[in-house]
């Protein structure tokens, strides 16, 4: 007899899940059970306009850099620390707000294509999410059943 505590039931493929903005990643990976990783970016704030500008289209022909060219380098960086983080062999669903999460989900799938690797890539629009909100969507998307039973602290008078 071994000391596994797993049933005997089919075994659920791997898959992972990633809420991503460029703030922060929530890596949520499901092997029967889940397992959350956050990853906090160091992607500067956008930097917006203040008050009346006047543009000149010469200056930008000049060499001027884009206002968010810096941001943009943190922005690759931190991406590309996500997708390292992703097991390669697990199915994907990137998730979050703006395009973020699309640009995390075409450096999966280059990453996929130069290493011949093929899986599910899909990415989706999502407001922000609690950790227990992640699981329960990728529990769902696993085709795993809630688990059941009594919450600490529930009906307890």
């Amino acid at each position: 007899m071994t000391g596994s505590t797993r049933s005997s039931a089919p075994a659920v493929p791997p898959r992972t899940l990633v809420w991503v903005d460029a703030a922060r990643a929530i890596i949520v990976r499901w092997d029967g059970a889940a397992g959350i990783e956050w990853l906090v970016s160091e992607v500067p704030a956008r930097r917006r306009g203040g008050g009346h500008v006047t543009h000149d289209s010469a200056l930008r022909a000049m060499g001027s850099r884009p206002a968010n060219g810096h941001r943009l380098e943190h922005l690759r960086q931190h991406l590309r620390q996500v997708a390292d983080r992703i097991d390669p062999r697990d199915d994907l669903e990137v998730i979050g707000p703006g395009t973020v999460r699309e640009r995390l989900a075409a450096l999966v799938v280059e990453d996929d294509r130069v290493h011949r690797r093929r899986r599910e890539v899909r990415t989706n629009p999502s407001p922000p999410l609690s950790e227990p909100q992640l699981v329960a969507r990728i529990r769902a998307t696993a085709g795993a059943s809630a688990p059941r039973g009594r919450r600490e602290g529930a009906g307890a008078a």
